[in-house]
């Protein structure tokens, strides 16, 4: 058997996701520091491998909390689809489930 047929490849859908939940994150700290998300001078990739985003997102069934720090912030993602900057509630339904529901962060 070839190894590379073997290697579990990752899925559009994987992928969709893991984007959107990090274009949430950029848009919740634009809007945390007020700026446009355009306008962000760091990428997440610095704080964070997005590839822990697509495992969390893939483990329904289960209640979960991720926090990690980007800049002078604290994200919070929720299992239940919410996103929180600095403890304000700045998302809903984030792309775990469901489209987002915005909140105004700043």
């Amino acid at each position: 058997m070839n190894p590379e047929h073997s290697r579990p490849t990752r899925t559009m859908a994987a992928q969709h996701t893991q984007d959107r939940l990090l274009v949430d994150v950029i848009e919740a700290l634009a809007e945390a520091d007020r700026l446009e998300p355009e306008e962000v001078e760091y990428t997440l990739y610095e704080y964070l491998n997005p590839e822990i985003l697509t495992q969390l997102a893939d483990d329904e069934g289960n209640t979960w909390e991720f926090t990690f720090a980007v800049a002078d912030h604290e994200v919070t993602i929720a299992s239940d689809g919410r996103l929180f900057v600095d403890g304000v509630l700045c998302r809903t339904e984030l792309a775990l489930q469901r489209p987002s529901s915005v909140y105004s962060c700043g």
